[in-house]
């Protein structure tokens, strides 16, 4: 397994307000991606309070008293989770922060990968020339697609497209969503943050992956079309070959 992760500022944002862990156990390795939102520097705190709590929680654990990686997962959110919304609740310039996260744990004795994720960072699996994305996002666009009040073609030109639902830190408790995959030797994975996804469409990632063979060329060559494209945001791109 080699991966590769790349974040950067972008053209316009003052501050890079992504962060990214991840940790190597006998029997598995672990990732994170967080986006952080909210005034001030809180979103860069609450994105890298996220991740560094996540991974901390896991390096601590027990994983054979958890009865799934994804109980783990969760529940390593969850203790996030209450450490940021503690310090929100605690200091007022801190009062809107929260962060996106996608976390995948790749596990192999079972050769399976668990993914969880709060909000609009995503996850994909690229297999057979064909990049399947493996998250949803929690945004406001798709629970409206969920309940019938838009269609698709609607939710194209949907005014607050990148109004999200869920995230780490705002509420007391997280509603994260998560799902377990077969691994094949010829997955690539990638786990990446809208300021990837609002430049470049899916399209444009599957030829750049379908172009390129190591795992630092894959996320250097999306961060670098990002930034072409407009770079309005954030990008962050951690790629995994397995």
């Amino acid at each position: 397994m080699k991966f590769s992760t790349i974040s950067n500022i972008g053209k316009v944002r003052s501050e890079n307000q992504d962060y990214y862990e991840n940790l190597e156990l006998d029997n598995y390795s672990f990732f994170i991606v967080a986006d952080g939102m909210g005034g001030y520097n809180g979103g860069e705190i609450a994105s890298k309070l996220a991740s560094k709590y996540y991974i901390d929680y896991i390096k601590k654990a027990d994983i054979s008293k958890f009865s799934s990686i994804i109980d783990l997962q969760e529940e390593a959110l969850q203790k996030a989770n209450d450490k940021i919304y503690s310090l929100s609740k605690t200091y007022e310039e801190y009062s809107n922060m929260g962060t996106t996260v996608v976390c995948v744990c790749i596990d192999y004795e079972k050769k399976s990968y668990h993914i969880t994720h709060i909000g609009d960072s995503r996850a994909y699996v690229y297999l057979d020339n064909k990049l399947q994305l493996i998250t949803r996002d929690h945004s406001l666009v798709n629970d409206l697609i969920d309940s019938g009040s838009i269609t698709e073609d609607e939710a194209e030109n949907f005014a607050n497209k990148s109004t999200i639902t869920r995230a780490v830190g705002v509420t007391e408790k997280i509603k994260p969503e998560s799902r377990s995959l077969d691994m094949r030797e010829s997955d690539i994975l990638l786990m990446v943050t809208d300021g990837l996804t609002n430049e470049v469409s899916d399209e444009e990632i599957e030829a750049i992956i379908s172009n390129n063979s190591s795992a630092d060329q894959i996320s250097s060559s999306l961060v670098d079309l990002a930034i072409k494209n407009g770079g309005h945001d954030n990008i962050t791109v951690t790629t995994i070959l397995i």
